[in-house]
C-alpha cells in the first residue's frame, strides 16, 4: 500500500536513505551521507510530500517531491529489484503531469531506471556539494495517456 508519510515515519525513512544512499554512491564516501542524515530528518523530509510504500505493515520505500520535482526515491536496499521503485514511481507518475529529478550520472543503475520509464536526460551539471556529475532528467505524460 502506498501512503503520505507520517512524523512516526521519519526515522525509518531516514535510514532507508542513509543505507540506500552509501549502496548507490560508493563513488561518494560513506561520511557524507551520515552527516546530513539529521538534515535529512529535520528539514529536507517534513518539508516535502513524501509518499510510503508499506509491504506487511513495514515501509520499505518512499518518494519525496517538491511540487513537480522528484527529490528523493529510495527503496530499503535488502527489498530492491522486486519492483517496489516502479510502484512508487507509477504512484507519483499518476499525480504529476510531469516530473524532473536529477540522479547522479555515476549512478548507472538510476539512470537506466528513469529511463525505462518514460524519462529523458535533458541536461547535466556538477552537484555542488559533491563534484559529482548530475544527469536532469524529465518525464511528461503523453497527451491523452492517464
Amino acid at each position: 500500500m502506498i501512503r503520505p508519510a507520517t512524523p512516526e515515519d521519519l526515522p525509518l525513512l531516514v535510514d532507508i536513505w542513509l543505507r540506500a544512499s552509501c549502496q548507490a554512491h560508493d563513488f561518494i564516501p560513506a561520511e557524507f551521507w551520515e552527516a546530513r542524515a539529521e538534515e535529512m530528518a529535520r528539514d529536507y523530509l517534513p518539508s516535502a510530500e513524501v509518499h510510503v510504500l508499506d509491504v506487511g505493515d513495514r515501509v520499505i520505500g518512499f518518494a519525496a517531491l517538491d511540487g513537480d520535482h522528484l527529490e528523493a526515491l529510495f527503496v530499503d536496499p535488502g527489498v530492491q529489484s522486486y519492483g517496489h521503485g516502479t510502484r512508487l514511481m507509477a504512484h507519483a507518475m499518476e499525480h504529476h503531469a510531469s516530473i524532473t529529478l536529477r540522479v547522479y550520472s555515476r549512478n548507472v543503475r538510476a539512470v537506466s531506471f528513469y529511463l525505462r520509464l518514460g524519462f529523458q536526460a535533458c541536461g547535466e551539471r556538477e552537484d555542488p556539494r559533491t563534484g559529482e556529475r548530475e544527469t536532469l532528467m524529465r518525464w511528461t505524460r503523453q497527451q491523452g495517456s492517464a
